[in-house]
């Protein structure tokens, strides 16, 4: 009986709860295609690049030397930082909490912490330090077993072909790079007094949270610093996979350093053979969050045995592979792979050497160790010689199982990360050749594969990232990754190019059919990871070794990025008349070499009023306003506003507009305005073209250097003007007119002059005329009518710049009628419509009150002027700042409209982890209906309100959104004010339940998810994308939302929690 290979299913990392997702989504084929996984299907035939034979820059040297820059971007903690010893100058600091993460934030247990809390936190601050490592792909989660395999698999290469990296000036720097891995592992393993381990921090991050941010690391999400969580292996959550793993990496460091560190080479030993025992001893898989799950433990444990057995010479760790029972049965290791004997003792490895799967890099040191043994030779060469398509054939004419490969002869083993897998196929020949020189066709076929990542092959350009650029060859340039892209704006699609060159990243590969998508979002095609570059960086050793003569690495690298401008200020003008001028400033921090938060940014902005001095006018003339402050839509605080400072006795001032104490990345833009008084003859004097700050600008932005930009008090961009006096002398302060002297005036127009039907129609506009801005959510403006039907009234409000969903109106019967005037529909706004600046304007609001059917006469109403067919001023139309009248007369006075009956108030958010920059997004929308009828939406901030709750009445509250399940919560008893959920602990809304025709199921099924493929991979802009399903609101319908949409699989409404 031939034992088949039980090969550990890879291509989805074994996300354990997607796996009905996937099943979904393989049957609609909208992702998969045959075993391989798309993020869109490839066409079904394509034109290769013309000429694609003929490439022939093929440099061993230049790819190794790049390929380990790679890890340098990948690095996590303080020392990734350029400042502190990186190689790459966009890479900076970041994750420094993984050197104080909370104890309540890992997976220890309480039992495990009174046991053992002296040694996890020997200085009793609530905290462990598990820093370092690196960056498991283009995310920021350091996962276990993929680190652990990359670490070995590299010190493996290492190991083999040390001299290559020697011979190209790179030696230092690979031993830098397997020392942080060591290191981090080192710091992460937990021993008592007597040596055995206790525990091992294996994973640091969360990674459904991880991928909702889509931007540097060094500008993680502060809320999600806070909450980042670390995964131990303990006796009672056992992670043994990752634990072996572990141990054979620590092993490959051993026998690296052994000979220059040898105090270093045996702490690596000593933390392996502990972990190793303590691996053996506590069987169990590791969880690792359900990313990177492992199927079974025994190849990591056999890859550690055969490492362990090589550092120290002891065959009992050959022994726990390869023992037996007294029937010839395997009982070790081997039993996985081979368990009956008695037929026949082989295998046949048909898979790779990979993060779940090291079978084939233990007998690979299986066969090196024991030459003699022809079993272990078997398994090893037949292995190469399957995946290499038949190109090394079989020692057995008559075996012809090979491995299916491209059109052009590319070995693809597994669609996601293809090459990653041929590239392991090709270390694994080049060990293998290196201990049996006869066999040259082992390494010419690793040679040729290598050659078509290289650029030789259908698609004309390399997978290498940055390979071949020095020559101005093409080369994959949209990779996967965060911090290369370096998005500002939470986005894939922003910017459409990379900011930087990921040297020597392995992208993904092609397809079957040789077919590649070079596109950011097609993670299938396009990721990169630290397991990907392992076993490629030993290819490219061994390659070098035996086919590099000639072959120079790139001199001088890597290259400086080009230098641009980090700060600076963008300017346009934006409104002109002869008496105001109002100009956008927008600052920027672009700094990217490393990205980083500015928390000290100020601009100034010069402008001249000699115009104003010559007719005998002064600053106090001035009247300036901030029309727009982007911080304050940002839900932080406004800028500091300084000024007007006299520059010169020509006529110059300046104000000062100071961000500092706001973390700014990006840009931030503000709104100005200047309007001047006329003189005591009613003439205007104002001229702006003599304004340093604003000459020459337009009404399209343009990088403006007359705005000067300034960090912390030091001018970093622009140019001040000259001036005669250096002193600035600050002027009498126009101060802010207080609150209670804010002014406003509503513009009527009446709506159709069909006055006896059974709507009421108006538009209004509500301009600022004060000197200060009004909170919207404070300004009450009524109209006046008299209520000829006994129904019940509507309002509507038709269109509104701030949203028709952020205008409220409420029908209020008057106590004390008049003859023209017993009802008043109240028009105001929710908290967050915003602002209204000096001079500013809601813009026009058409609205209408209606009836079911019963008609109005209008001829006897209060407010109607119908013969205002065009905007003008009409009194009987009142308007309120804070209940104080500010414009209009009342036909009668009445009581300030707070509602009769109590407060039902809180707040609603999605159940899954979001940014900052998104949240406005997510949170707004959320229809909040009460069982009576009354219904509003949430704003910004999640929040609701609804008012006029019965005293004694029992509610039922529906909280509602498209592809979020419906939520209802019963049993609301009304005797005071409620809230329900508040800013900090909200109502959770499970995302999901897709309308399909306009319908929601109630459920979160199969149907939702087939919904979802349809639409999968598309982006904003995209004809076929569509809004309500991007759950996370970044633009584009992808994993990130399947992921989302997964872990609600199954539920129902009736699945929320009661909170009554």
């Amino acid at each position: 009986m031939i034992a088949m290979n039980e090969r550990k299913r890879s291509f989805f990392k074994s996300r354990g709860w997607m796996s009905i997702l996937l099943t979904v989504v393989f049957i609609t084929g909208q992702i998969f295609t045959s075993s391989t996984v798309f993020a869109e299907a490839p066409p079904a035939t394509f034109t290769p690049a013309p000429g694609w034979e003929n490439y022939n820059h093929f440099n061993f040297a230049e790819a190794l030397q790049k390929s380990l820059y790679f890890y340098d971007a990948e690095k996590c903690g303080v020392a990734a930082g350029i400042d502190k010893g990186g190689r790459l100058e966009w890479r900076g600091s970041c994750h420094e909490v993984d050197e104080k993460i909370p104890l309540e934030n890992t997976s220890l247990s309480d039992e495990f912490l009174d046991k053992y809390k002296s040694i996890i936190d020997p200085d009793g601050d609530g905290t462990v330090d598990v820093h370092g490592g690196f960056h498991d792909a283009g995310d920021h989660v350091r996962f276990g077993l993929p680190q652990s395999y990359a670490a070995g698999t590299l010190g493996w290469g290492f190991n083999e072909f040390r001299e290559s990296f020697k011979a190209i000036g790179e030696e230092e720097h690979m031993v830098e790079l397997l020392r942080y891995f060591t290191d981090t592992f080192l710091r992460c393993s937990f021993l008592d007094k007597d040596g055995n381990l206790i525990a091992f921090c294996y994973m640091v991050g969360e990674g459904d949270e991880d991928h909702c941010y889509w931007g540097p690391p060094e500008l993680y999400p502060e809320n999600f610093t806070k909450s980042r969580p670390a995964d131990f292996a303990t006796y009672d959550s056992p992670g043994s996979d990752v634990c072996a793993s572990t141990a054979a990496a620590l092993c490959t460091s051993y026998m690296n350093f052994k000979d220059e560190d040898p105090a270093y080479a045996k702490k690596c030993l000593d933390v392996a053979k502990a972990m190793y025992d303590f691996a053996v001893k506590y069987r169990g898989k590791h969880k690792g969050d359900g990313y990177y799950t492992s199927d079974y433990d025994e190849d990591e444990l056999a890859w550690a045995a055969v490492w362990l057995y090589e550092c120290t010479g002891n065959m009992d760790y050959i022994d726990d592979i390869n023992s037996v029972d007294e029937t010839g049965n395997y009982t070790g290791y081997m039993k996985r792979i081979i368990p009956d004997t008695f037929k026949q003792n082989v295998w046949y490895n048909s898979w790779v050497h990979c993060w779940d799967a090291v079978w084939g890099g233990a007998f690979l040191k299986l066969n090196q160790l024991f030459p003699e043994n022809q079993l272990y030779d078997f398994i090893a060469s037949w292995n190469v010689e399957h995946l290499s398509g038949g190109v090394a054939k079989h020692k057995d004419p008559k075996d012809t199982n090979y491995y299916k490969t491209s059109p052009a002869g590319y070995t693809m083993i597994n669609g996601w990360g293809s090459a990653r897998y041929n590239a392991a196929a090709q270390l694994s020949a080049l060990v293998y050749m290196k201990n049996h020189p006869e066999r040259t066709d082992f390494g010419q076929w690793a040679k040729g594969a290598m050659e078509y990542i290289m650029g030789r092959n259908p698609m004309g350009y390399s997978y290498i990232v940055g390979y071949g650029y020095e020559k101005g060859l093409p080369f994959a340039k949209h990779p996967h990754h965060r911090a290369a892209h370096g998005s500002k704006t939470n986005s894939m699609n922003d910017p459409e190019e990379h900011r930087h060159i990921l040297w020597g990243a392995l992208a993904g590969g092609p397809d079957l059919n040789d077919y590649h998508i070079d596109s950011t979002t097609e993670y299938a095609y396009n990721e990169v990871a630290v397991d990907y570059n392992a076993a490629f960086v030993g290819a490219l050793a061994g390659l070098y070794k035996f086919y590099g003569e000639g072959h120079k690495p790139i001199p001088d690298f890597p290259p400086k990025e080009p230098r641009t401008d980090d700060y600076y200020c963008e300017a346009k003008v934006a409104r002109e008349t002869e008496d105001s001028t109002q100009v956008v400033l927008k600052i920027h921090n672009e700094s990217s070499q490393p990205p980083h938060y500015e928390t000290g940014m100020m601009a100034k902005y010069f402008f001249n009023i000699s115009e104003l001095i010559e007719n005998g006018q002064s600053i106090d003339d001035v009247i300036f306003s901030v029309e727009y402050d982007e911080q304050i839509s940002m839900q932080q605080d406004p800028i500091e506003l300084r000024g007007p400072f006299k520059w010169d006795d020509a006529g110059t001032y300046y104000y000062e507009f100071d961000w500092s104490g706001n973390k700014i990345y990006g840009d931030r833009e503000l709104q100005i305005s200047f309007r001047v008084k006329q003189d005591k003859n009613y003439m205007t004097h104002w001229d702006s073209s003599n304004d340093y700050s604003k000459k020459n600008l337009t009404t399209e932005y343009v990088i403006y250097k007359n705005v000067p930009v300034y960090l912390n008090g030091v001018k970093v961009y622009g140019e001040e003007p000259p001036k005669m006096n250096p002193t600035p002398t600050p002027t009498n302060n126009p101060n802010v007119t207080p609150a209670n002297n804010a002014l406003i005036k509503v513009s009527y127009k009446c709506g159709k002059d069909d006055l006896t039907k059974n709507t009421i129609r108006a538009t209004i506009n509500i301009k600022n005329t004060g000197t200060v801005p009004v909170d919207l959510s404070d300004v009450k403006v009524r109209y006046w009518f008299t209520n000829d039907t006994s129904q019940e009234n509507s309002f509507t409000c038709e269109y509104a710049v701030c949203g028709t969903d952020k205008v409220t109106g409420n029908i209020i019967k008057i106590d004390d009628p008049v003859a023209d005037a017993d009802t008043y529909c109240e028009i105001g706004f929710t908290k967050d419509a915003g602002k209204l600046a000096p001079n500013g304007s809601t813009g026009d609001i058409p609205f209408r009150i209606e009836s079911a059917t019963s008609e109005y006469d209008q001829t006897n109403d209060y407010s109607i002027n119908s013969n205002m067919t065009v905007f003008g001023d009409n009194s009987k139309i009142t308007a309120y700042v804070k209940d104080v009248l500010k414009f209009g007369i009342e036909p009668v006075i009445v009581k300030p409209t707070t509602p009769a009956g109590y407060k039902i108030s809180g707040y609603v958010a999605p159940s899954f982890s979001f940014t900052q920059a998104n949240s406005g997004k997510l949170l707004e929308g959320f229809k909040v209906e009460l069982s009576d009828g009354k219904f509003t939406t949430t704003d910004k901030n999640g929040y609701f309100e609804l008012n006029g709750g019965s005293a004694g009445k029992s509610y039922t509250l529906r909280i509602s959104n498209e592809s979020y399940l419906l939520r209802e919560i019963k049993n609301i008893n009304v005797n005071n004010d409620v809230e329900i959920g508040s800013a900090s602990s909200p109502v959770a809304m499970w995302a999901g339940d897709v309308a399909r025709n306009g319908v929601q199921d109630n459920s979160i099924n199969m149907a939702d998810i087939i919904e979802f493929a349809a639409y999968f991979n598309t982006t904003a802009g995209n004809a076929k994308y569509k809004d309500s399903i991007d759950i996370n609101k970044d633009g584009s319908i992808n994993m990130s939302d399947i992921i989302i949409v997964a872990k609600n699989f199954g539920k129902i409404s009736s699945d929320y929690q009661a909170i009554y």
